[in-house]
């Protein structure tokens, strides 16, 4: 009987430890792996500098998490008891595995690179959910990314292809967005947004953390509101992907995911040639659309200068041009 209470401090010991992360190191990025919580850091390792600069917030890496919904029940992977966790795959394709009665996730890390270059510039999160209940589920999810690069200078401001973002901003899969950058002085850090692969995000919601954080799904959005919510989170910055559920039958599984990498012309080059070719007509088509809504102002308006008509009838010809498009008179 002696023994029990040296058998219970042992277990209390092995137990409150944390576990060592995971390293894995190619090219100029390290990723951390947290096997007690299921949460990753990314880093950039620089030769100019003697610590690796971490591309988001690493201080608690549990600002940053995946969570999965079931039936309208929501579930954040490493902090519900309902999944268990365990790490698989190898130095180039690690893998989270969180399991449950019904349901089986997988976060899978791939190093990937542009094709002309040597070493890795970019890692791809791919995330598959599997229903390995007898009964269908509606399955989806929302990864919450705690970015922190810009939240440093005096005016959170994120860039895409597209636009500059330095409030609120809400992007669906429908936009030609192609990717999104967060920046600190020359360090960057690019995410994915719409690849035109069918494991894209349906949106991308660009909002303060805290309020991303405090909901289980989703946050209303509020247009042009800023990144704080005072008096406790000020220039707090955070991106959430959202993979809108879709019904599982048992036995079925879906994966989606995104990619991040050190600028965005990289994810831009990891395309595949027909994703690349959908990207651009997507861009097409919201420059399309502007000239629409300049035309019709114009016309509502009648005060374009000879100049403006000839700039705007231009870019129609080009785009024509480029898809060879009959010109209708």
């Amino acid at each position: 009987m002696k023994l029990f209470p040296l058998f219970c401090l042992v277990f209390v010991l092995l137990f409150s430890v944390p576990l060592p992360a995971a390293e894995f190191t190619e090219g100029p990025l390290r990723l951390l792996l947290h096997p007690r919580s299921g949460r990753f850091s990314l880093y950039l390792v620089s030769n100019d500098s003697r610590r690796p600069q971490p591309l988001f917030f690493d201080q608690d890496p549990r600002t940053s998490f995946l969570s999965v919904i079931a039936d309208n029940r929501s579930f954040k992977m490493g902090d519900t008891s309902a999944f268990m966790i365990r790490m698989a795959g190898d130095a180039r394709n690690p893998s989270f595995i969180f399991e449950s009665s019904f349901m089986t996730v997988t976060q899978e890390f791939s190093f990937v690179g542009n094709p002309f270059q040597r070493g890795a510039n970019g890692v791809r999160i791919t995330f598959t959910i599997e229903n390995i209940s007898d009964n269908p589920i509606s399955a989806g999810a929302r990864f919450l990314l705690d970015t922190n690069l810009s939240d440093t200078s005096s005016r959170v401001e994120f860039l895409t292809n597209q636009r500059i973002i330095n409030s609120e901003t809400l992007i669906t899969r429908y936009e030609g967005d192609r990717f999104w950058v967060d920046r600190s002085g020359q360090i960057s850090l690019a995410g994915s947004i719409n690849t035109g692969s069918a494991e894209s995000p349906d949106s991308v919601h660009f909002a303060n953390w805290e309020r991303l954080n405090g909901v289980s799904w989703k946050v209303p959005y509020q247009t042009g509101r800023n990144f704080n919510l005072p008096p406790f989170s000020v220039r707090d910055s955070a991106v959430c992907y959202y993979f809108e559920p879709l019904t599982l039958n048992p036995g079925r599984k879906r994966s989606f995911g995104f990619t991040l990498a050190l600028d965005g012309e990289a994810i831009y080059s990891m395309l595949p040639v027909s994703s690349r070719e959908f990207a651009e007509r997507l861009r097409d088509l919201a420059v399309l659309r502007e000239l629409m809504a300049q035309i019709n102002n114009h016309l509502i308006y009648g005060d374009a200068a000879e100049e403006e008509l000839s700039r705007l009838e231009i870019s129609l010809d080009n785009l024509r041009a480029k898809y060879n498009l009959r010109h209708i008179p």
